[in-house]
């Protein structure tokens, strides 16, 4: 006898009313050409050592221009130091014909005015003249001073100056116009200094000169006395 299977039917589901939403892009491929990666390396790194050099060429800009202002604030206020004689003395003042002995003894007051620098002199020189008539006779010089002295900012310093000549020979005319200024009892000599010296302050380069000093001198001869010293005030003068 045959068995009846029982068969149910189920209606089917309507179909979706929208579409539905595209895929998204696959992902971009990577460069795998070698090249093309040393290409894009080469521009990155050219790009980072540009930035670096602008960088270091603007604060080399900066820094310079604050060095440039600081020298140029210290260059403003560089004044040359200022030279008087404190004391002399000519002794042992002696002719014969020609023939001149003598010795000088002479000590310069040294004043730095500058705030902010402080001045370095090397290989001083010192000598002695005498004006015979329009020419300046240089009767003497001194080996080099002190080698190296120095003076403090707004400060002061001793320069001493020992001359010594004996019978030495010049022109009869200024040996006698010298000996003559002696019996009057006044008698005007040139005191000379040559010296290097060096402006140095802080945070710029220094400063060099040439110094030339000249310190006219009267020496008196009071009495019989046969030392003459310092009459007035002299004071000396920068000669370019």
């Amino acid at each position: 006898m045959a068995t009846l299977t029982r068969v149910e039917f189920v209606p089917s589901a309507p179909p979706y009313p929208y579409q539905s939403p595209p895929p998204p892009p696959p992902p971009p491929d990577r460069p795998n050409n070698p090249q093309t990666i040393r290409s894009t390396r080469r521009t990155s790194l050219g790009k980072h050592i540009c930035n670096v050099v602008t960088l270091v060429f603007l604060v080399a800009t900066v820094v310079s221009f604050i060095v440039w202002l600081l020298y140029w604030d210290r260059m403003r206020s560089v004044y040359l130091p200022q030279f008087k004689v404190e004391s002399a003395t000519v002794s042992q003042l002696n002719s014969e014909g020609s023939l001149l002995t003598s010795t000088w003894d002479i000590t310069l007051l040294a004043t730095n005015p500058n705030r902010k620098h402080k001045i370095f002199f090397d290989n001083a020189l010192a000598g002695v003249a005498y004006l015979y008539g329009d020419t300046s006779i240089l009767l003497g010089q001194t080996q080099p001073l002190q080698r190296h002295f120095s003076l403090d900012e707004r400060n002061n310093g001793r320069v001493d100056i020992k001359l010594e000549l004996v019978r030495k020979s010049f022109a009869d005319g200024v040996v006698k116009q010298i000996s003559n200024d002696r019996s009057r009892r006044l008698v005007r000599f040139d005191v000379a200094l040559i010296a290097y010296e060096k402006f140095k302050a802080r945070l710029v380069p220094s400063i060099h000169y040439r110094l030339k000093l000249l310190c006219p001198v009267d020496f008196g001869f009071p009495g019989n006395n046969v030392t003459g010293v310092l009459t007035g005030l002299s004071r000396c003068t920068t000669v370019r």
